[in-house]
């Protein structure tokens, strides 16, 4: 599946104030190089997959798996291989067997619509299923899901517009520098910009 890019590039366009389009490769190489970028510091990507895929986890408890980001409970899927032979012969059921953290996961607006984080972490009941997680099967859990975000939230597209701004103008300092010897010369392209930093540092997933 194609890669997001989490702007238009009549948004980029409109926010340089550029007309015309004699710089859409270069405005829309600056928009994937953010978008990719973004997704590395965040350890995660803000689309949601078009159709359900299959991921596969290692657990490390018999009762808790963090998994990627789950966009909907729509279409979810959680299967167990218990005899180590690539089966998956065992189906969980949401609700009964397991249940998703966050339980009630945080709500952000687009134009007005109501969108919800992703969850990511699945939790056996205890007291309510005899199932738990093999610790000993490598791959033992499969989850079938539509991944990502449901919709990317206002501050990575800022951040995005932001940074491939600052990707678009690096064209015109193919040293990396401003300024002279007289005056002084100060590096501009060597780090993310802190700006977009300061937007993105909430959506960071970190790993455990």
């Amino acid at each position: 599946m194609a890669h997001t890019q989490y702007v238009d590039k009549a948004d980029l366009k409109a926010y340089i104030g550029l007309s015309g389009t004699g710089q859409d490769t270069n405005i829309d190489n600056a928009i994937d190089g953010a978008s990719r970028t973004i997704d590395k510091i965040c350890g995660r990507r803000f689309w949601q997959d078009d159709a359900v895929d299959n991921k596969f986890y290692t657990p490390i408890n018999d009762y808790y798996l963090e998994v990627d980001d789950i966009s909907t409970a729509t279409g979810l899927i959680v299967k167990l291989d218990t005899t180590d032979d690539g089966a998956y012969d065992t189906t969980l059921t949401i609700d009964t067997d397991f249940y998703l953290k966050p339980v009630n996961p945080q709500i952000h607006k687009i134009s007005n619509t109501i969108y919800y984080y992703p969850q990511t972490e699945l939790h056996i009941f205890p007291t309510r299923s005899s199932e738990r997680f093999d610790t000993t099967i490598i791959k033992s859990v499969k989850v079938t899901a539509k991944f990502g975000w449901s919709a990317v939230p206002e501050a990575i597209k800022q951040a995005t517009l932001i940074q491939a701004t600052r990707l678009w103008k690096r064209k015109d300092t193919p040293f990396n520098v401003f300024g002279n010897e007289q005056t002084g010369q100060k590096e501009l392209f060597n780090k993310f910009d802190p700006d977009a930093m300061q937007l993105i540092k909430g959506y960071i997933k970190h790993q455990l």
